[in-house]
């Protein structure tokens, strides 16, 4: 089910063509007399996804009750260099819809981006003040605030309990030793047990969820943030549990060649019993038109003897989606649309369209429960004190991102603890 690498470097650079050709026909190249009646923007969400048909209901309304018009192009999975591409020509747009991830991290410190503190106050938006500091530099509540947070998340792990059951598992493993015997019984039952993408960022967060089992916050974030993974005992405990579920049986076969999509695929398509996937994936699969939603139950990932934890851990934040409003965005003539666009997407009627339809986790102050539809999505938002919450590496590991998911991806496939953690320090130290 995987594309062969060449196939994804031919698509990646045909998708890169085009959005730059896109970006260079619509950005105006500093026509500010056009500026008052249009605006640019550039969005990570696609075509055909729940949040793509929320976000142009709020576009179609926006530009009825304005008389502004939009011209919006899809970024994709390489959004952050189409548009710093764009940025360089001289073709910037006004406004970017984007994960903080990876690139996106270091815009504001390169000029593609400006600093939103003042929108949140100046604009009168009612955003957490939790979500604000995961968007500041350094994740630190003094640091200078990248962007505005719009979608957050729940990330549970899934399971699949009539698979569970038909493999003769009576429960929800809560310890690593019971999630290994599921895994054993699962196979025996001839079940896949724990799918995820052993080779793209799926994959690397479920593997920092587990390395960080021994590790408290503060360490964990100095560690991702600086390297040192050797030197830490904690971690080292951590990646040995990592490769002792792994030589167990607890991941697929071949994981190692998985991507997200095939993990969605596969658990969707009730074949595999357990996964760890975020809220966004939740409509996916209630309407999926089978059994698999109603026989899924949303906890954490099993805890080791000795974990610092106090409960199977999950993530959860806001660094999913938000508003980063460029250099060009920022100037008179396009701030003013900006502002206006940016406010309806933060108006009640559109966030609760978005936690309808996109199962949004809101930063936005009120009670939005009313919205929150999809029983998977309840499920999630009442979790409680059933899980912990583990460190979302994102933020912390910043541009290393890729080169750590190539260690990951090889840690999947094998090794010991030795040679993972010494290629996790070469990869966040470059």
């Amino acid at each position: 089910m995987n594309r062969s690498s060449r196939s994804k470097v031919v698509l990646s650079a045909t998708i890169t063509a085009s959005v730059a050709l896109a970006l260079t026909g619509c950005a105006g190249g500093g026509n500010d007399a056009a500026a008052s009646d249009s605006i640019n923007v550039v969005t990570r969400w696609a075509s055909g996804s729940p949040e793509a048909e929320a976000q142009q209901r709020v576009l179609d309304a926006f530009t009825a009750e304005t008389g502004i018009k939009v011209t919006l192009t899809e970024g994709l999975e390489n959004i952050d260099d189409q548009v710093e591409t764009a940025v360089a020509a001289g073709k910037s747009p006004d406004l970017v819809i984007v994960n903080l991830y990876d690139k996106t991290l270091g815009w504001l410190d390169a000029g593609v981006t400006v600093a939103a503190d003042d929108y949140v106050s100046d604009w009168g938006l009612d955003i957490d003040a939790s979500a604000l500091d995961e968007w500041r530099v350094g994740g630190a509540s003094d640091g200078a605030l990248q962007g505005l947070p719009f979608s957050g998340f729940n990330w549970p792990i899934w399971y699949n309990t009539k698979l569970l059951a038909d493999a003769g598992v009576d429960a929800v493993p809560t310890t690593t030793d019971e999630l290994i015997d599921a895994a054993k019984k699962l196979r025996a039952a001839g079940i896949a047990p724990f799918v995820m993408g052993g080779n793209d960022w799926s994959g690397q967060k479920l593997f920092y969820q587990i390395i960080q089992s021994f590790t408290k916050a503060d360490e964990a974030k100095q560690v991702m943030q600086e390297g040192g993974y050797c030197a830490s005992d904690s971690f080292v405990k951590g990646i040995e549990l990592f490769t002792e579920l792994r030589d167990a049986g607890v991941f697929v076969d071949n994981v190692a060649g998985f991507t997200a999509d095939d993990m969605y695929a596969t658990y969707n398509a009730g074949e595999a019993a357990i996964m760890s996937g975020g809220s966004w994936a939740f409509a996916a699969t209630v309407d999926a038109g089978n059994d698999v939603a109603a026989n899924t139950t949303l906890g954490g990932f099993p805890l080791p003897d000795g974990s610092v934890f106090d409960a199977p851990t999950a993530f959860q934040g806001f660094t999913g989606v938000g508003f980063m409003v460029t250099k060009k965005g920022a100037e008179a003539g396009h701030i003013e649309n900006v502002e206006k666009l940016v406010k309806a997407f933060y108006a009640d009627g559109a966030i609760g369209d978005f936690v309808k339809t996109a199962n949004l986790v809101t930063p936005v102050a009120g009670d939005f429960s009313a919205s929150a539809t999809n029983p998977l999505l309840q499920s999630a938002l009442a979790l409680g004190d059933s899980v912990s919450y583990a460190v979302l590496p994102d933020v912390w590991i910043g541009s290393a991102s890729d080169p750590l998911i190539q260690v990951i991806t090889q840690a999947y496939g094998g090794g010991d603890a030795q040679t993972i953690c010494a290629g996790l320090d070469k990869a966040t130290q470059g």
